[in-house]
């Protein structure tokens, strides 16, 4: 089985998005857990706030990627009854003058993406030229490496990965918001944000579970 290379065109990356603004809610969350139910000092919980995301943070970005890919298709599916199985493949960058913008790059079987394109050619043939034209356009500043016109982008077999992610936009002209992606995404940070602590901070927090575990057991011998 073949499949294609797609770079999702609305990807908000981990830079200044709201999946950057989950993160840090689910360490603020955290936090408050631990204060309350370890006893934390003031110290010790900043030092703790300070200790997050200091490493496995590669593994963090790669399941909430494959979350996000799974879950970015479905309102597509629902609209197309079409079946699209996407599987994250990895993430690039792109070049911004203040900080990098995260790219993620999904694979789906050729065949359904054809099957794809062919209905939006059928259905959403105007839309599309439309966001060709406005993606594409080039301008003060900015320089298209792709043609604005969808009739020279030739047979829909040849197109590479961010002609058929482009296409993809013209499901989110209205920009819908994707509950379930938010969810589910939100849902892997706060599944996975302990590991992004170090050692030393996981320790600290194994063992002052321990200590309280055991004074409730010995409370509990004395009553």
């Amino acid at each position: 089985m073949t499949t294609s290379l797609i770079a999702l065109p609305n990807f908000e990356g981990f830079s200044y998005s709201w999946i950057d603004a989950e993160m840090d809610h689910a360490v603020q969350y955290d936090l408050a857990y631990y204060e309350e139910e370890y006893n934390l000092s003031e110290d010790e919980k900043e030092e703790l706030n300070d200790s997050y995301f200091s490493q496995n943070m590669d593994e963090l970005k790669e399941k909430i990627c494959e979350v996000y890919a799974d879950s970015y298709f479905q309102p597509i599916m629902d609209k197309v009854d079409i079946t699209i199985n996407a599987k994250f493949e990895s993430l690039g960058s792109q070049y911004h003058w203040a900080y990098p913008i995260d790219i993620m790059y999904v694979e789906v079987p050729t065949d359904e993406v054809i099957e794809l394109l062919r209905w939006i050619f059928k259905n959403k043939y105007n839309e599309l030229k439309e966001v060709i034209k406005e993606r594409f356009t080039s301008c003060d500043g900015y320089v298209s490496g792709y043609d604005n016109d969808l009739k020279k982008w030739g047979k829909i077999s040849n197109w590479d990965h961010n002609q058929i992610g482009t296409a993809l936009l013209v499901f989110f002209m209205d920009d819908d918001f994707n509950y379930s992606l938010h969810e589910d995404v939100s849902t892997v940070i706060m599944e996975n944000i302990f590991n992004t602590l170090s050692d030393e901070s996981k320790d600290f927090i194994n063992n002052r579970y321990e200590k309280i575990e055991a004074e409730k057991a010995q409370l509990t011998l004395s009553i």
